[in-house]
């Protein structure tokens, strides 16, 4: 028994010392105290005690989240800028430039640098076109025509200065010279002092088909005429990112379009959508329609068609469209279309485009071209581009449409700089891709930012 104890009493001390040579390799230290003979543990330090002693370790800082910079969308086509940007051309007016579409008149200079191309009719059953630059400039824009009714309605949506030559001059409601007037258009004529400064005629092409302008020369002319102070008042359209919103639309990878109620050779347009860039090329007098300008074939992120009843309001055969109301619609874009309405109340009003649900409708960010036709103009949609027929060779019509009843004179001089030779181009190879159809993500919202304050500072008769 006794040895028993001793073996405990041993096996016992040889594990306390064990226990403590560990607990002293760790760093613990003891007191012993008279009382039972125990070992009591020092009472832990304070955290102000180990605070005060140890060596301070800075805390490491948390990162900040960057802050998104603010984008702010371009007044005409939505394209997403910078606080600066924006900033830097607040007190920029739009211009809109009348451009001829006759048979003379091709092909034109600058239409590629245009945020908005709106196509509608003048007389003899031919087109014009009103080409709108905001952020964007051209440093040449040709032919410059006259002023017509239906596009001093754009032109006032925009708060825009109107560059064009001359103006339909009549005493109807087609008197597009006493609406100019009238109605505080930003006027800059290219056949009247002092703004046909900002004109000279091209020696190339033969008059009235040939006066050439740029943008730099008509912000100048407009400066001086005092036609350029404060800022642009222009309700901007709504806009979203590629693709967002449209999976369950239509495909729509190509458009067929004549302004006639049947397709003519010389009058037809195609329109091509190229996946890869998401546009839509246009097609137009047997081939791709090419801008002198740039050499680039004409695209654009939204091609709209606004179906309007036009009717002609006199015996020059000038042509009214009935802007005012609404009307079908089709957008085109992301590959596919959405049926819709346009709505216009009246002059001072917006034209905006709405879905079959009544939602106004957003459109991509980047160039737009509005095809306003008749209600019985020729319009053929092509779930694929291959499906699209050949475009027919061109044929001028027997007979040029243009009335071309412009006056010629005052001609504007050339400036110090005569402009290049026309070149040569070669055509851009006709897109053949096929539509996919576009991602079903669902789409994010997107509300239009408040921009930031403004530094200080038909069938148309006639020949």
């Amino acid at each position: 028994m006794a040895r028993r104890l001793q073996l405990r009493w041993r096996f016992g001390g040889f594990l306390g010392a064990v226990v403590f040579l560990a607990l002293a390799a760790a760093g613990t230290t003891f007191a012993f105290t008279r009382g039972g003979g125990q070992a009591t543990p020092e009472a832990p330090p304070s955290v102000r005690e180990v605070t005060a002693a140890a060596s301070p370790t800075p805390e490491p800082t948390p990162t900040a989240t960057p802050t998104p910079e603010p984008r702010y969308p371009s007044l005409i086509d939505g394209v997403e800028l910078t606080e600066a940007e924006f900033r830097q051309l607040a007190a920029r007016f739009p211009i809109g430039v009348m451009v001829d579409n006759s048979a003379l008149a091709v092909p034109q200079y600058g239409l590629s640098r245009a945020e908005l191309v709106v196509e509608a009719f003048v007389e003899g059953g031919i087109t014009r076109y009103l080409a709108f630059f905001w952020r964007n400039d051209a440093s040449r824009i040709e032919p410059v025509r006259s002023a017509r009714t239906p596009f001093l309605y754009w032109v006032l949506e925009f708060d825009a200065l109107y560059a064009h030559a001359g103006s339909a001059a009549t005493g109807t409601v087609a008197n597009a010279e006493q609406q100019v007037r009238e109605w505080g258009i930003r006027d800059l004529d290219g056949l009247l002092p002092p703004a046909s400064s900002a004109f000279y005629r091209d020696p190339t092409r033969v008059a009235p088909y040939n006066l050439t302008t740029s943008t730099a020369a008509l912000r100048d002319a407009a400066a001086r005429l005092g036609l350029s102070s404060g800022f642009p008042t222009v309700e901007v359209w709504p806009f979203k990112a590629d693709f967002e919103e449209t999976a369950n639309a239509p495909l729509a990878g190509a458009i067929e379009l004549s302004y006639r109620s049947a397709p003519v050779p010389w009058d037809l347009r195609q329109w091509q959508w190229d996946p890869a860039t998401n546009t839509y090329l246009r097609f137009y007098r047997g081939g791709p329609d090419i801008d002198l300008l740039t050499g680039e074939q004409l695209r654009f992120k939204n091609v709209i068609v606004m179906y309007v009843p036009a009717y002609v309001a006199d015996d020059r055969g000038h042509v009214l469209l009935e802007q005012f109301g609404e009307g079908r619609a089709q957008v085109f874009l992301d590959g596919r279309v959405v049926e819709g309405t346009w709505r216009k109340a009246d002059r001072a009003s917006r034209t905006r485009f709405y879905d079959r649900a009544g939602n106004e409708i957003r459109l991509n960010r980047g160039p737009i071209f509005i095809q306003m036709v008749a209600p019985d103009s020729f319009v053929r949609v092509y779930w694929r581009v291959p499906d699209l027929p050949p475009l027919p060779p061109y044929q001028p019509p027997a007979v040029a449409p243009d009335p071309a009843t412009e006056p010629e004179e005052p001609t504007p001089t050339p400036p110090a700089e005569t402009p290049t030779a026309t070149p040569t181009l070669e055509p851009s190879p006709t897109a053949t891709a096929t539509p996919e159809p576009s991602p079903t993500a669902s789409p994010t919202p997107e509300s239009t930012p408040t921009p930031p304050e403004p530094p200080a500072s038909p069938t148309a008769a006639g020949g």
